[in-house]
């Protein structure tokens, strides 16, 4: 049994995800002592980790870039020996980290449904985040919810190079096309917004545990829920996802499409009601904003919310205000 590993892990007992607190005991001797039940898989988890790591410390001293590993996911209900079983997956990600130093960051593979679930067990201190691999079809709606929430700094669905132009100039361009143009046309604005903490995302389907989300950025809440039609209260879209970028006091730039978006005073901040002050549909070249349309009225639900496109990813421009019981009369 390795002391080294013993060591390290026990200095960070609180940062442990439930799998391997489970099990750990940092009195024992041996690896079924220390680690119990999941003793073979941490066994290969280190033993891959050391080999990883006496490769990338060799690539590093030849030529420094930065290294990553990726991990395929076990499926729910998989037990060790039934996936690639010892990899840098969540469970027991720190004896990667305790044993392979020189591995910068580690990323998941997602295909599972509950993408933001798996996004969220990479979000660990020290560990940007960068998707390699994941499902086409949700790809639009899961790209805005790890930009804007999870702050990752890439993102690759499988098979995008296989993604190819319209026929048609005036059709649609595939979705993960429209995604991408977005987060390129705010590519300077977005890293710093992100590194400020002033993002947010969130993705929902039908198939969501619950039909709204909520986040809170910049005094405000934005409520979410699939877009419906009006009268007959009939989803418009089976998937609507979201990113919100604060640039200023009041001002936040809303990419995406397939929800409905509430806005309310976040009661942490202070009391007070809120309201939208303008919207508008706005693109972006060459770092030249242009408005392609201002909604009002109807388009607005009478200036009570921001209806995204069910269907074409967008960006808009969102002013709001606040009055709290110091600015009433």
């Amino acid at each position: 049994m390795p002391e080294p590993l013993i060591r390290t892990l026990a200095s960070k007992r609180l940062q442990f995800p439930p799998e391997l607190a489970t099990h750990f005991n940092e009195q024992g001797h041996t690896w079924s002592e220390v680690f119990g039940d999941a003793a073979d898989e941490v066994f290969m988890a280190w033993n891959y980790a050391s080999y990883m790591e006496a490769v990338t410390h060799a690539g590093k001293s030849e030529y420094a870039l930065p290294m990553y590993a990726n991990a395929q996911l076990p499926a729910p209900q998989e037990r060790a020996g039934e996936y690639p079983s010892g990899g840098p997956h969540p469970y027991y990600l720190e004896v990667w980290r305790a044993a392979a130093p020189s591995i910068d960051f580690y990323s998941p593979d997602i295909y599972w449904p509950n993408f933001d679930y798996w996004v969220q067990r990479y979000e660990i201190p020290g560990n940007p985040i960068f998707i390699p691999e994941a499902r086409m079809e949700s790809a639009p709606y899961n790209a805005l919810y790890a930009y804007g929430q999870a702050r990752s700094f890439g993102f690759s669905p499988f098979a995008v190079d296989g993604l190819t132009l319209p026929e048609k100039a005036d059709a649609a361009k595939p979705e993960m096309m429209q995604v991408y143009e977005l987060l390129d046309s705010v590519r300077d604005i977005l890293p710093p917004a992100q590194a400020a903490g002033w993002t947010r995302g969130l993705v929902l389907h039908t198939t969501s545990p619950r039909p709204t989300q909520t986040v809170a950025l910049g005094g405000y809440l934005f409520e979410a829920t699939l877009s419906r039609s009006w009268p007959a209260r009939t989803i418009l879209a089976d998937d609507g996802a979201m990113l919100i970028l604060q640039t200023s006091l009041g001002e936040f730039y809303i990419l995406g499409s397939g929800l409905t978006v509430s806005f309310a005073r976040d009661p942490d901040v202070g009391a007070g009601m809120a309201g939208i002050a303008s919207v508008e549909q706005v693109s972006r070249a060459s770092g030249r904003w242009t408005t392609e349309r201002r909604l009002n009225g109807d388009q607005t639900n009478q200036g009570r919310q921001l209806m995204l496109d069910p269907h074409r990813q967008q960006m808009y421009r969102v002013r709001l205000y606040s009055i709290t019981p110091e600015t009433q009369p």
